[in-house]
């Protein structure tokens, strides 16, 4: 089955009370470019048995989300990267109700949920799968931007993510299904995610 789209992607912050896992707050992230997962090997833990290999053991141990969106806007940057949000005041500014994104010591990084619809064909049949990594940690993302010149080079934003186990009894990290819908995989998305109909109804 191969993989064709990508669009939707959510962010939903994580809280936990021992082993039950909420959130809360969850908005898009902006409009999906690209994703990728990458995981970190883990030492594979092999029992031998009658002069061979009988068992083996090879469990998560870490990963890193890669995400690019059309833009960053400053709600969905305040709300994965725990940053200030507040109004410019500047006398000199004409914009309408300008406000800036403050990086400083007061900021933390929350744990939040992520999640992103996926569409996949086969045999010419498209189907959506609705993927949500329960618990990750963005990190700051650097500035970068080229003059523009005859064309137009197209510049995006570019988010990485630690990929964690939850606190649930099962630490899952990962889950997703495939659907017979987009419909039905944003559903699924932002109904693990705990993310409300108005909040799903547009990034801008």
């Amino acid at each position: 089955m191969a993989t064709i789209g990508l669009s939707r992607p959510y962010y939903a912050k994580y809280a936990n009370s021992g082993s039950t896992v909420t959130y809360s707050g969850g908005a898009l992230l902006g409009k999906a470019v690209e994703l990728s997962m990458d995981l970190d090997s883990a030492d594979s833990n092999i029992l031998y048995a009658d002069n061979g290999p009988a068992e083996s053991d090879n469990q998560f141990a870490g990963g890193t989300l890669t995400i690019t969106t059309d833009d960053l806007l400053p709600e969905a940057a305040a709300g994965i990267l725990g940053l200030t949000l507040q109004s410019v005041t500047n006398s000199g500014v004409s914009t309408t109700s300008p406000q800036e994104l403050v990086f400083n010591d007061a900021q933390e990084v929350p744990y939040v949920g992520f999640g992103a619809i996926i569409k996949k064909k086969k045999d010419g049949v498209i189907k959506w799968l609705g993927l949500v990594l329960p618990k990750v940690q963005f990190s700051n993302p650097g500035i970068s931007a080229v003059t523009q010149g005859e064309t137009i080079d197209w510049q995006t934003s570019e988010l990485s993510a630690t990929i964690m186990r939850d606190d649930t009894s099962a630490h899952t990290w990962c889950r997703y299904a495939l659907l017979e819908s987009e419909e039905d995989a944003e559903a699924y998305v932002t109904g693990l995610l705990d993310i409300s109909s108005a909040a799903s109804a547009s990034v801008y």
